[in-house]
Formats: structure tokens, C-alpha cells, sequence
């Protein structure tokens, strides 16, 4: 659930550099410090693409259904404004979707959230100290209206441990539209023991990654994705309790890839694994439906201006 949890963050995403360095602890001997350091200046246009193929493999309830696929994209762009100091005004929009293959059984044939984002950046030269993002919009399957619209909110802080080798990430985020507890607590930790390894303990991508050059980044590790979502009305779903009902789609990945950087603000990333499991569980109707271990390749292209 990367916008879940970015969101996670992606973006999900959460909003963290892959090549976090510098430290964005804020109290005084910190910000004595840093006065001396020459930071970057934070990029204001943000823009990430994401495409991803998970292959066929059988949907279970109690059963097979059939074999399903799924095709993931996502689409953001988010733009800052200075307000005062170091508080950016974070502005965008942001566009997902997921494109599954038919079966038997009564689960969408594709969901898709079309948002706006909304937010604050408390930034330390190019990298986010602090943040609050909302993304009202619509998280639906066709249907666009009440029912279907919701407004997640996440926020978090970085706290620096020691300087340039280990943070920590703790947040909070909030979704009307989920089903069960609508607040989970997020935390993480960053541990960078030498410049060639970082180790990125955070959702929705939490990687260990080894830089044999400052272009190439070589990578394992987890990727989840999805999202809370409502489907449209149909009379003749069965069982019934499932006509317009709400659904939380997750994907849990663990694979292997590689980064690259094209230039200091362009990046690729390609990487391919294991789908561990997609679900569709409409929590709220106690139906779940998972589909059985199966491939997956992504390719993700991210700059920032």
C-alpha cells in the first residue's frame, strides 16, 4: 500500500531520500552545527512514474477462482513553495491504478485513486526533516461520488540518532475509507554503517542497498502496495453483501534490483521478484480472496527539478 503508507511513498511514497546524508535533527546544537555545512537547496518539482506486471497465478477463496494478473501504475507530481524558512507548501496530484485479469470470483476488475495532494515539507538542505500530507480524492473502482472519496493523512519526522549513520522515522497515518482500526502508527530506521551500504527500514519499501558507484545503487528487499478502495454498485454481485462494498487491496513483494542515476536529478530503478500475496479483503463484509505466489518485474523513473 505505497500511498497508504507513503506513500511508503511513497510515495508511499514516504517522502525520504533514498540518499539521505545529511542530518535533519532540529535542536539547537544540531542547527549550530549545520550552519557550518553548505546544504543543498531542496528541489521544488517532484515527478515519479511507476509501472509494474505481477503474472498469472491462481485467486483462492475457499478455492481457486481462476488465474489473475495484475498491471500496477502510478503516476505523481508534486510541486513546493517556500513559506518561511524551511517550510515548503507541498502541492500536487497523483494518479494510481491496478488492472487485474478476469476470474470467477466477485472482486474488481481494476481500482484506481485519482487525488490531489496537499501538504507541508519541513526540509534540511534536499532532504525531508518533517512532513504532513493529505490527499483528498476519489478511491474507487469506476464510480466517482460520497462514498468512494476519502482524504488519507500521514505524517512523520526524522529524528537523527547519530549524525550521517543512523535515523529513525516515527509517523502516523489515517484512511476513513479503511476497513478496521483508520489510524496505524508508522515507524522505521535508516542505518548507513559505511557509504557504500544503507540500510532503508522503511515502509513502503524497505531495502538494503550497496552503492558500488555513486551512480549505481544494487538492491534487496520488500515493496507493499495497494490501497483502501470502494467498488461500484452492482445488484448482481454474489454474494450480495459485496455490491458497492469497501475493499482494501494489498500487494506484498520482495524482490531484487538496481538504481541508476541518468544525472543528479533523474533516476531509474528496475527491479523484479516474487508477489508473495495480493489480496482483496473487504474487511467490512468479512470476505478475503488471495491469490497464490507468482513473478513480477517493475520500472520506476523518478526526477526532481
Amino acid at each position: 500500500m505505497k500511498k497508504l503508507l507513503c506513500l511508503l511513498a511513497c510515495g508511499g511514497a514516504i517522502l525520504i531520500s533514498p540518499g539521505l546524508k545529511a542530518g535533519t535533527e532540529m535542536d539547537a546544537q544540531t542547527a549550530v552545527a549545520t550552519t557550518e555545512k553548505t546544504l543543498e537547496p531542496p528541489p521544488l518539482d517532484l515527478f515519479k512514474f511507476e509501472q509494474g506486471y505481477v503474472f498469472e497465478s491462481d485467486l483462492n477463496h475457499g478455492g481457486s477462482f481462476g488465474q489473475q494478473d495484475e498491471i500496477q501504475t502510478e503516476l505523481e507530481y508534486g510541486h513546493r513553495i517556500r513559506l518561511q524558512g524551511d517550510f515548503y507548501l507541498h502541492v500536487g496530484f497523483a494518479y494510481d491504478r491496478y488492472d487485474f485479469g478476469s476470474t470467477a470470483a466477485p472482486v474488481p476488475n481494476h481500482l484506481q485513486a485519482i487525488a490531489g495532494v496537499v501538504g507541508i515539507d519541513y526540509m534540511h538542505g534536499k532532504d525531508v526533516g518533517a512532513f504532513f500530507q493529505v490527499r483528498p480524492g476519489f478511491y474507487t473502482q469506476n464510480d466517482l461520488g460520497i462514498s468512494s472519496f476519502d482524504a488519507p493523512i500521514t505524517l512523520g519526522r526524522i529524528f537523527v540518532v547519530r549524525e550521517d549513520e543512523f535515523y529513525i522515522f516515527l509517523g502516523a497515518y489515517a484512511s476513513f475509507l479503511r476497513s478496521g482500526f483508520p489510524v496505524l502508527p508508522l515507524a522505521g530506521v535508516v542505518w548507513i554503517p559505511c557509504d557504500k551500504v544503507r540500510v532503508m527500514a522503511l515502509l513502503p519499501e524497505p531495502k538494503i542497498i550497496y552503492s558500488p558507484t555513486k551512480r549505481l545503487n544494487l538492491w534487496a528487499g520488500g515493496e507493499l502496495v495497494g490501497g483502501s478502495f470502494r467498488t461500484d454498485r452492482n445488484d448482481g454481485i454474489r454474494p450480495g453483501k459485496l455490491n458497492g462494498a469497501q475493499v482494501d487491496f494489498s500487494d506484498y513483494r520482495a524482490g531484487v534490483g538496481l538504481g541508476y542515476a541518468v544525472s543528479g536529478r533523474v533516476s531509474l530503478d528496475v527491479g523484479a521478484g516474487i508477489s508473495i500475496s495480493r489480496q482483496f479483503d473487504f474487511g467490512r463484509a468479512g470476505e478475503t480472496y488471495r491469490t497464490d505466489p507468482s513473478p513480477y518485474v517493475r520500472l520506476k523513473m523518478s526526477a526532481q527539478f
